[in-house]
């Protein structure tokens, strides 16, 4: 008779548990976006899509800047640093936040969230996608890198980066230099874009290849949530434009307008497309919240 009312209660508590959290998931939901990753490929990467343009073709009303770890450098920070090891993504944690301005409150809320996902998506045996990104279209990914030296030293954050989440409209001048760029002839206003807002490195870390790294790591989050194409603004000198040419970034002057960059005096308005390759996610050590 005990062993019977043993299982009745942990069975009660199981199915108690289970309602718990499907009252929480409910809950988290309003929180998240969650979109089914998506194959980017020449030919689907302009497939017709169902987010259609409803209130403006313009992409934001200010201007995005967007610094890499090579840029405000002084001579003898780029001594010590140069003679330093390239990092990898084997070396570095990367963290996906609510954006810098969110509260407290909300980013806990977000955390507590996502770890009932976690374990709910274990109770019932499911796997969860490579990526959650919160509602709102922004995201910050943080960067977390531990020297060596041993296990007992902390990580620390050596780099954060802003960027859009959320599928942006199109509009005339993207359309137009998909077609001169890519050699790609989308159906007008189809085309889903994001952005680079901002991206930083600690001083110590710079030439080190975090921005590189940073920039694969945003692609991949940007191309989960079914996004073609990313764009920014490279404020700074010429080898900040270059440093992204050599990242897959192609100049976009017809955009220096829609960006807020009309003449130029915010930088250069740059686009690349967005993919991420297979198994990529098995190679990053990307955390969610």
């Amino acid at each position: 008779m005990s062993s019977s009312n043993n299982f009745n209660c942990w069975r009660h508590l199981y199915y108690a548990t289970v309602l718990l959290l499907l009252a929480a998931a409910s809950w988290i939901s309003e929180a998240f976006i969650i979109v089914a990753p998506a194959k980017t490929t020449k030919k689907n990467m302009m497939r017709s899509s169902s987010l259609r343009p409803t209130t403006t073709n313009k992409i934001t009303s200010f201007p995005l800047f967007a610094t890499p770890d090579n840029t405000n450098d002084d001579k003898s920070n780029e001594s010590t640093t140069t003679t330093k090891k390239k990092l990898s993504h084997a070396d570095i944690t990367w963290k996906l936040r609510p954006p810098e301005n969110t509260s407290k409150l909300s980013r806990l809320k977000t955390k507590f969230g996502a770890n009932v996902l976690r374990l709910y998506s274990k109770l019932k045996g499911e796997t969860l996608p490579p990526v959650l990104c919160p509602k709102g279209g922004r995201a910050m990914l943080e960067a977390y890198y531990r020297e060596p030296g041993g296990l007992l030293k902390r990580r620390r954050m050596i780099g954060r980066f802003g960027f859009t989440t959320s599928r942006g409209p199109s509009n005339n001048e993207i359309d137009t230099t998909i077609r001169q760029v890519y050699n790609i002839n989308p159906p007008p206003l189809s085309a889903t874009i994001a952005a680079i807002i901002y991206m930083y490195v600690e001083p110590p870390y710079r030439h080190r290849d975090v921005g590189s790294l940073a920039l694969t790591v945003i692609s991949a989050i940007q191309s989960v949530q079914a996004v073609d194409f990313t764009v920014l603004v490279a404020a700074g000198d010429e080898r900040l434009v270059e440093w992204y040419e050599k990242n897959g970034y192609v100049r976009a002057p017809l955009l220096q307008e829609v960006m807020g960059s009309a003449g130029g005096e915010f930088g250069v308005t740059m686009i690349a497309p967005v993919g991420v390759r297979e198994g990529f996610f098995e190679g990053c050590d990307l955390k969610w919240w």
